[in-house]
């Protein structure tokens, strides 16, 4: 309650100084059906709710901007609560224009997840209801000439679970931590410079660092670890196509023995295509490395590759449709991995300049640990903004 009075005191205090015509909200409600609400083997069907609001104020005085944001989301089961999640934030972001072509921004966000787990067995449902406490911070300064450009970046992730609560069992266990503390620093150089005035030449270097307690070490098996990257690319931009491609190398080690080093190929890439006024299609690919929540004790390799599909059909009505596939794999034990396939269809329709409604449809295959399950979705959406 201390959280939620204080973020309430914050926002009554920004709206003063900002006024009413700096504020936006966004919302989305969205009912379905899934036929796997636990996704996991054999995971039971159940209908479902979600909601999601954002409320944003902004404001500009002179070279400084400002920018909070409350950000609410939960998720209910109509039978089986024990997967019912939600979530709250709070951000506020600031650019300040030190001179011309010289631009500094720093960022801060406050998270409070609640997270319900479910577990089928024989004929029980074991639940865990777990939670978690995130900060991020972000600072970047940006300098930008007649044909070129530097962003130097540094952002910091920390994440503290709490105590998780199991139910369902036969006999009632204390509360206890499930996951470790992890702390996650990154610092990245962006270079750009115009070659034409469509094209771009880029560079990148980035470096993340991973931090756990020692304790957290011993008791959950969790390694700290870093992870260099060195890449370049190209951008082309016209009217009507976009291509980005990155690529390069990551070098991953852990702290505790730096001799054990991998060199993965790290890759980032986007690509958007606009064929009149009506169809539009995007190609997503990405390449990289995971310190935050991987699946072996330091590193996972990551990749994802997703390619979708718009049509708008008349000025109110799109159809959209999207395929991805992701992988993960450990990088220091190969034998941990985790492979999702999803395929959606989604039809939009705008009943007015502020409010839309729309008729979703998913499945995914999900590959890990040995097992294998799907899970189909059905939705039905309402999105307003004012």
């Amino acid at each position: 309650m201390r959280w939620f009075s204080c973020i309430a005191v914050w926002m009554v205090s920004v709206s003063a100084v900002l006024g009413e015509e700096a504020l936006a909200l966004k919302s989305t409600v969205e009912a379905g059906w899934t036929s796997n609400a636990t996704e996991t083997v054999d995971g039971p069907s159940d209908l479902f709710v979600e909601h999601k609001h954002e409320l944003s104020l902004s404001h500009s005085m002179g070279a400084l901007s400002l920018r909070g944001t409350l950000l609410f989301e939960q998720t209910r089961f109509a039978t089986f609560s024990v997967e019912d999640d939600m979530s709250a934030a709070a951000g506020v972001e600031a650019a300040l224009e030190l001179d011309k072509g010289m631009v500094l921004r720093a960022g801060y966000a406050l998270t409070r997840d609640w997270i319900g787990e479910g577990l089928p067995l024989d004929d029980a449902m074991i639940g865990v209801a777990n939670g978690k406490v995130t900060h991020e911070t972000m600072l970047e300064l940006a300098v930008m000439g007649e044909d070129q450009q530097v962003k130097v970046t540094v952002n910091g992730s920390w994440r503290y679970p709490e105590d998780a609560v199991i139910s369902g069992l036969p006999i009632e266990l204390p509360p206890v931590r499930l996951d470790p503390q992890v702390g996650v620093v990154g610092v990245a150089v962006n270079w750009e410079k115009a070659v034409t005035g469509a094209m771009a030449v880029l560079g990148r270097l980035k470096g993340d660092f991973s931090n756990v307690p020692q304790a957290d070490q011993f008791d959950y098996g969790r390694l700290p670890g870093t992870a260099g990257t060195v890449a370049g690319g190209i951008r082309t931009k016209t009217d009507t196509l976009l291509v980005e491609f990155l690529a390069g190398a990551t070098l991953v080690w852990p702290l505790i023995d730096p001799g054990l080093r991998e060199v993965l190929p790290y890759l980032a890439m986007q690509s958007e295509l606009a064929l009149g006024d009506r169809w539009a299609l995007a190609l997503r690919a990405e390449k990289g490395v995971d310190l935050d929540d991987p699946l072996d004790p330091v590193a996972s390799s990551t990749s994802e590759i997703e390619f979708s599909a718009r049509y708008r059909m008349t000025d109110a009505i799109a159809l959209s449709a999207a395929v991805s596939r992701s992988d993960e794999m450990g990088i220091f034990d190969a034998s941990q991995t985790r492979q999702v396939q999803t395929a959606s269809l989604r039809l939009d329709y705008a009943m007015a300049d502020q409010a839309s409604l729309s008729l979703g449809a998913l499945r995914k295959w999900v590959e890990e640990s040995g097992d294998t399950y799907t899970i189909d979705r059905f939705t039905l959406a309402i999105n307003t903004q004012f």
